[in-house]
């Protein structure tokens, strides 16, 4: 018999405060998504993962190794009550990583969204991108995150806020809905490239 806690297991907390930096919350949250880390901040205990990510967690657990920091992340999806973009939402403070990201994006045709947090500070550049449309209503990805939003994310782990707020905020969707590879294809050529130019920097 499995009990299921309604609060975040002693050793995940241990693990999310000790996060200093925006490589260790990338190196946490790549164990979220592959499992070993079973709780996310911001979010119920024992959160997991859509199934429907499941082909794809391999490539996300690889960016946030990378440096890009994956907070959010769907599938593309065409059904008679919902239709969905595959898209990604994340952090990353390295210019490397966001020219690769941003190059990978634009050659698949991919939607772009940048912001920092001042951002949404002014109403005309708080924009994102539509993702899911329902019957009940709209998602949007990639609205400028003020502050108060982050630790919204990262809720009591003042560390991880301050690693986070400096960062660019980078959504990458696919431009039509529906199940596409688009976005993971360039999204694993961004890491690979990096990881590339790391190994021969």
């Amino acid at each position: 018999m499995t009990i299921r806690l309604p609060w975040m297991s002693r050793a995940d907390r241990a693990r999310w405060r000790s996060a200093r930096t925006l490589a260790d919350l990338g190196r946490l949250t790549a164990d979220w998504w592959e499992g070993s880390v079973r709780s996310l901040p911001g979010h119920r205990a024992g959160h997991r993962p859509d199934p429907a990510l499941a082909a794809h967690v391999p490539v996300l657990a690889a960016a946030n190794r990378a440096g890009f920091l994956a907070a959010a992340a769907q599938a593309g999806l065409a059904t008679a009550r919902v239709r969905q973009k595959a898209a990604v939402h994340g952090f990353t403070a390295d210019p490397v990583l966001i020219h690769y990201l941003v190059g990978a994006a634009e050659k698949a045709g991919l939607d772009v969204v940048l912001h920092d947090w001042h951002d949404a500070f002014y109403a005309e550049h708080t924009g994102g991108v539509t993702v899911t449309r329902t019957v009940h209503g709209t998602v949007v990805f990639g609205q400028a995150l003020a502050v108060q939003d982050i630790k919204a994310l990262w809720p009591r782990l003042p560390d991880a806020v301050d690693a986070v707020v400096p960062a660019l905020q980078i959504t990458l969707a696919d431009a039509v809905f529906g199940p596409s590879d688009l976005l993971w294809g360039a999204l694993a050529d961004a890491v690979r490239t990096l990881n590339e130019a790391r190994l021969h920097g």
